[in-house]
């Protein structure tokens, strides 16, 4: 479903340049605030753009719905590194009347928490905010996931030293020229395990950011690891800077057969980032119960919260 007239699939220089200045003109705290991470998932989530007013404003869409119009935007962004409460306004009734011009139902989703100020001040009493738990974003101290250090860790760090004491392995940063050996690596980890259609088509669609991913692993600001024992790879992850002191992990696989790889890979992905990142950012849980389980166990040093926006009438 496209509601602004730009497209991430055919984004120039000149638009990345554009873009840029927008997605680095203010803090916004979220994994998905930023360019590369719009771009990667651009086929898979319908994604395109507009700039009204002063504002870049991006819609999305569920591509595996098909039978029924959807899509939702994210909070506007800015440039200046500030909100005006009038040219806000303007630029969310302009998009809503995209929305309304295709009857889709209007909302504002995977807003950060720090930021719903900015729609209060421009819709005041018009507008209702939902935390949307599942979305929210763990975010931990990166010295705590490099040595799982202290005793709410304790059996992290056990099973990191088990891996350890049991395996040699090697580390390496990823390069494009592994691009083959990660998918097929993503691939085989799939198909140990049995999935359902809707999960198996999520699991595709992962696997072809992946991919678009790998295409710009070499650039400065992306970071990654890979870990090889028993003269294969067994894990990876990467991710890229998310703001001046915080990096984000996009993506973190790894050979379950290999007790404490999980936690030796996010180890090992930390230590590979610049000296001055102190948070690392690990997305949302998606409200899914073994992931919501892991990502709590490793006591996150916050969370950042996401809200979903509604008007009342």
């Amino acid at each position: 479903m496209i509601i602004f007239k730009n497209s991430f699939e055919n984004m120039t220089k000149e638009d990345a340049r554009l873009l840029g200045e927008y997605f680095r003109g203010f803090d916004y705290r979220g994994a998905g605030y930023t360019l590369l991470a719009n771009y990667i998932w651009r086929n898979t989530h319908c994604l395109c753009w507009e700039i009204i007013g002063d504002y870049l404003c991006i819609a999305g869409a569920d591509c595996m719905i098909t039978d029924k119009p959807n899509a939702i935007i994210s909070m506007p962004m800015t440039r200046t590194g500030s909100y005006d409460p009038a040219s806000l306004r303007e630029a969310v009734m302009e998009a809503r009347r995209r929305f309304e011009q295709r009857k889709i139902p209007f909302s504002i989703e995977l807003v950060p928490g720090h930021m719903v100020q900015y729609l209060e001040e421009a819709f005041p009493g018009q507008m209702d905010f939902v935390r949307d738990r599942d979305s929210d974003e763990y975010v931990y101290l990166k010295d705590k996931l490099i040595s799982l250090s202290g005793r709410a860790l304790h059996k992290k760090k056990n099973h990191m030293n088990y891996f350890l004491k049991n395996y040699e392995y090697e580390v390496k940063p990823i390069s494009r020229d592994m691009t083959e050996q990660i998918l097929d690596f993503v691939v085989r980890i799939r198909e140990v395990r049995d999935y359902d259609a809707d999960e198996l088509e999520s699991l595709r669609m992962e696997e072809e950011a992946i991919r678009e991913m790998l295409q710009l692993v070499e650039e400065p600001k992306v970071y990654s690891a890979a870990v090889f024992a028993d003269g294969s790879l067994q894990a990876f992850a990467i991710g890229e800077l998310l703001s001046g002191d915080t990096a984000v992990e996009h993506f973190e696989k790894a050979n379950d057969d290999y007790r404490g790889l999980y936690q030796v890979i996010c180890s090992e992905f930390c230590k590979m980032l610049p000296e001055e990142i102190v948070y690392v950012n690990r997305e949302e849980d998606m409200g899914l119960a073994n992931l919501r389980q892991a990502k709590e166990a490793l006591k996150p040093d916050h969370m950042e919260e996401r809200y979903s926006g509604r008007f009342i009438v």
